[in-house]
């Protein structure tokens, strides 16, 4: 039994669709990261799985037990909102505290939980501090603690990084992960950014048109997305038409691409992935191995990206690739013509 299950949800605004029969199921200590364009439904999603929206078709159950008629409140999510949503008349500490008053709790446990939270996000000198004069890591930081503090069965966060500078976001990355890992706490993240979910999921659910396209882990996503929607979301561009040779082999522009293509049926309409990762350029005059994946082409343009250096090609055919070649290897000029070998283990072949 799947710790939190949703079955053939669906939900519209009006005439509009915006969930279309999703359905996922995670485990617990589990983080999941809904990832997805804006109005691809995965806000909506979660304040469906929060109680915060009524879907019109599904269920969902959570340790097997049907949350159709629970109120918000009473499933005990904790949820986490892009706008933080802080009491501005409270301090960080009474901001903590707000969701433990509301359940009850005595005084001395309220103090208690709320020290440590305050010492697990790292604002153990700040507790008397107004929310209005602390940085937007600190709020996020508060938002986190309080949403934490009333020993929630389930967090959702919607966004939680979304409002910060990117160099903000990369350093509160690694501890939003490191928190959550620590406490073992079952948690939903929504984003549409990658670097995001990739750094903090243990699994990734892509959303596309109100529907999962693809979940897995953030490895399989990348090395084997499902279809070419999923690979261009994920900044995977270099997308190739081919029709299957062999099992080994598809036809392509670029000429024959030595790739597995199991299960795939002799002049199938398939497209071809070639990752960024994929190339290596190699002398003119130096032999292929056998079985290898050649491609020509001119640079169009080469960006030095500190760690590696972000190429365009341009081949024969006009077909644009992009690569990211290793800083310790010669960076190619505009005009420079170049053969590339391609590893095989970073072509895919998906739907055509």
């Amino acid at each position: 039994m799947a710790f939190l299950q949703v079955n053939d949800v669906s939900k519209s605004f009006g005439d509009t669709p915006v969930l279309r029969r999703v359905s996922l199921a995670m485990e617990e200590t589990q983080i999941l990261c809904i990832l997805g364009p804006s109005g691809s439904g995965k806000t909506t999603l979660l304040r469906v799985i929060a109680g915060l929206e009524r879907p019109e078709q599904g269920s969902v159950l959570f340790k097997g037990r049907d949350l159709r008629n629970t109120r918000p409140h009473l499933r005990r999510f904790g949820m986490m909102f892009q706008e933080y949503a802080l009491f501005p008349h409270l301090d960080v500490s009474g901001n903590i505290a707000f969701g433990l008053h509301m359940l009850g709790l005595p005084r001395s446990e309220v103090a208690k939980r709320t020290g440590e939270m305050l010492s697990l996000v790292g604002l153990e000198g700040l507790s008397r501090r107004n929310v209005s004069e602390l940085s937007g890591g600190e709020r996020q930081r508060v938002a986190l603690a309080r949403s934490l503090a009333p020993y929630p069965r389930l967090l959702l966060l919607d966004e939680p990084l979304g409002s910060l500078d990117r160099g903000l976001r990369e350093k509160l990355l690694l501890d939003l992960r490191e928190i959550l890992r620590h406490i073992g706490m079952t948690t939903i993240v929504v984003t549409h950014d990658q670097a995001e979910a990739f750094a903090v999921a243990d699994t990734i659910a892509v959303m596309h048109r109100g529907d999962i396209a693809q979940m897995d882990t953030p490895e399989n996503l990348y090395r084997q997305p499902a279809n070419p929607d999923v690979a261009r979301f994920l900044g995977l561009v270099n997308l190739i038409h081919g029709r299957v040779e062999t099992d080994s082999s598809v036809t392509t522009p670029l000429g024959l691409l030595h790739v597995l293509a199991h299960g795939r049926e002799q002049g199938e309409a398939v497209t071809v992935l070639i990752r960024p990762d994929a190339a290596v350029i190699r002398p003119s005059d130096e032999p292929a191995p056998p079985g290898a994946s050649v491609v020509e082409g001119i640079v169009h343009d080469c960006l030095f990206k500190g760690r590696s250096y972000h190429v365009e090609v341009r081949t024969a055919g006009s077909q644009a690739l992009f690569f990211d070649l290793p800083q310790n290897t010669p960076a190619p000029a505009a005009g420079d013509r170049v053969r590339l070998l391609l590893s095989p283990g970073a072509i895919t072949v998906m739907p055509g």
